[in-house]
């Protein structure tokens, strides 16, 4: 069996110009058509420019240079992130010191001194590589655009393609979740360094200088998933397969795997129930991850995994692996730290140190 002959994009916005450029990309010979959609102005894709920086790995399967995407859209990465106040420990892998877990010995030393145990995010944030990247995201979709054209993506209707995209909104098949429906305003920008989240009643105060967004409660998309975004001939990718917007850029990134995704198990002209499934079983176990971050940002109900989850982080400090999870162990733990959850038993590993080695280690990384 062959790949298909013709690709069809249907949308307008950012994650449509992506998936084109990408099966462009992967299918050199086939013919990739951008059938354009009116936007949707309650597209949060299409006004927030934050990523993870899963957006590198994005970027260099699509052929876009590092500097051109900063210098075009103004990029700037995140180092640092406070919330109401209180800094948030740095993402990524779990820092652990002679075999030990980092957080636990921070735990040990809260608990035996308290007056001596600095912040959980002055341990790990000094130094600490970016997390994200904050753009102009108008001037990200002009730059994908002018890649679309260089590309000879034609723009057209779909007709008889091969392959379908919808890049478009939420549709009839929808499983909803229980997250607040946003829209977005921006803002004044605030302070001149790292990130800023205020969480108050009813919505979220994010500044990431130079830009700010208002997140707020009120008549904006669904949150929730496709159940099945591939389908047939059919692939839904971005809002039309999930809407879980966590404030951090985790949305746009996940648009982004999906794509990846879609490509490396590429349909074939007679795709196989087989090939569907696979792909719809990879991409449920990461939409409910990111969906999961989105409920734990917003002190929404929690799904029985997430609720495992957090009992267990809460009971020993420990964060378990997580078959196709995107969200790092460090901000789980980050973020339940920094909002007060305090495991119940310090873990026996960390009680297992010398109390002077202890001083030494939490001393030394301040």
């Amino acid at each position: 069996m062959s790949g298909p002959a013709s690709v069809a994009v249907l949308g307008s916005g950012v994650v449509a110009l992506s998936a084109a450029i990408a099966f462009r990309r992967a299918l050199p010979a086939a013919r990739v058509i951008l059938v354009e959609r009116p936007g949707d102005p309650r597209s949060l894709l299409d006004r927030i420019g934050a990523a993870t920086l899963a957006i590198d790995g994005f970027h260099r399967a699509i052929g876009l240079d590092r500097e051109l995407f900063t210098r075009r859209t103004g990029a700037v990465a995140i180092h640092r992130v406070t919330l109401n106040g209180e800094p948030l420990g740095a993402p990524g892998a779990i820092p652990h010191v002679e075999g030990v877990a980092l957080h636990q010995l921070w735990l040990r030393n809260l608990a035996e001194r308290p007056d001596s145990t600095p912040r959980w995010a002055a341990l790990t944030t000094p130094g600490a590589e970016p997390f994200g990247v904050r753009f102009d995201m108008p001037a990200y979709a002009a730059l994908l655009a002018e890649m679309a054209a260089a590309l000879g993506i034609a723009r057209g209707a779909a007709e008889d393609a091969d392959l379908l995209l919808d890049c478009t909104v939420p549709g009839a098949d929808w499983v909803s979740e229980p997250l607040p429906s946003l829209i977005a305003e921006p803002t004044a920008p605030g302070g001149a360094e790292g990130e800023t989240l205020v969480i108050r009643d009813g919505g979220v105060d994010w500044q990431a200088p130079p830009w700010g967004w208002q997140l707020t409660r009120g008549a904006g998309l669904p949150p929730g998933r496709h159940p099945e975004p591939r389908s047939g001939r059919t692939i839904a990718l971005g809002e039309a397969a999930l809407v879980a917007e966590s404030f951090d850029g985790h949305a746009l990134s996940a648009a982004h795997a999906d794509i990846l995704r879609a490509i490396a198990l590429m349909p074939h002209v007679e795709p196989s129930a087989r090939e569907a499934s696979e792909y719809n079983r990879r991409t449920g176990i990461a939409h409910r991850r990111v969906l999961d971050w989105a409920c734990v940002r917003w002190s929404a109900s929690p799904s029985d995994d997430l609720a495992d989850l957090r009992a267990g982080f809460a009971a020993r400090g420990r964060i378990p692996y997580r078959d196709g999870d995107p969200v790092t162990p460090g901000e789980w733990v980050g973020w339940w730290l920094a909002t007060g959850v305090r495991p119940a038993r310090i873990d026996p590993t960390a009680r297992a140190l010398p109390t002077d080695q202890l001083i030494r280690i939490v001393e030394n990384n301040r």
